[in-house]
């Protein structure tokens, strides 16, 4: 079935919340839901692998290990990056606007490439980031030039044995200063695929003028979860209705 992406916002927006997230934290996973499948990045099959871990489980964070002032470690506690994702952007622009230079570790996150999202969005702030992630048996590069609409996305053999649940992310002023200041931390394999901005821009347009094709089955999930929602609302009316 095809939706459109206001559909698709509308329900995602209250799936999440039946997941117990917060006002504030569902906006984002939703953007980040919709940007992933409507550039090209299989948001859809990524969310259902989320699901399956979410649905089980409580909202969690993630916490603070260690800062200074131009690093800091998170432990997303196998958290998803849809919960994560932003206050991990958010520290690195809070430590940025200090400083010219910062690098964050997050551990222990899951669903990784939802991140992509966020770095656009923080981009638009004129801030430039590079990411990176062991997924699989390759490493997955993602670089946002300051100010871009689009990130620059790419794969490469791996070099060294990372770790597998983790997130490193770099951000400055600028995507030159960033690779100088952390040269020794960025070591790529030799490439072996990019996924190029046309190739993004033309499957946004694609779902702009087509419509969003969504599974019938993950539909009636997050119909499912938007229910939850219904059903405490009218518990909660009935609990009140005799003060």
């Amino acid at each position: 079935m095809k939706v459109s992406k206001n559909e698709l916002m509308a329900s995602l927006k209250k799936a999440f919340e039946g997941l117990g997230f917060q006002p504030g934290d569902y906006y984002d996973a939703a953007d980040m839901v919709v940007w992933l499948e409507t550039h090209g990045f299989d948001g859809f099959d990524r969310l259902q692998a989320a699901l399956a871990y979410l649905n089980t489980t409580a909202p969690n964070h993630a916490v603070l290990v260690q800062e200074d002032e131009h690093n800091a470690v998170l432990d997303g506690e196998d958290s998803s990056i849809l919960l994560c994702g932003s206050e991990a952007v958010d520290l690195l622009v809070a430590q940025v606007m200090q400083s010219s230079v910062a690098g964050l570790q997050l551990n222990n996150c899951y669903n990784r490439t939802f991140i992509l999202q966020r770095l656009v969005k923080a981009a638009q702030r004129n801030i430039a980031f590079i990411a990176y992630w062991r997924q699989e048996d390759y490493c997955v590069k993602v670089s946002v030039a300051a100010g871009a609409k689009l990130p620059e996305y790419s794969t490469f053999a791996m070099t060294e044995i990372l770790e597998p649940q983790s997130l490193s992310i770099f951000a400055g002023t600028d995507l030159d200063v960033i690779a100088e200041q952390f040269a020794a931390q960025l070591v790529m394999g030799p490439l072996l695929e990019t996924y190029t901005e046309a190739e993004m821009t033309a499957c946004y347009l694609d779902s702009l003028e087509q419509g969003i094709e969504i599974d019938e089955a993950l539909w009636q999930m997050l119909e499912d979860l938007v229910t939850r929602i219904l059903v405490e609302s009218t518990e909660s009316s009935r609990a009140g209705a005799g003060d």
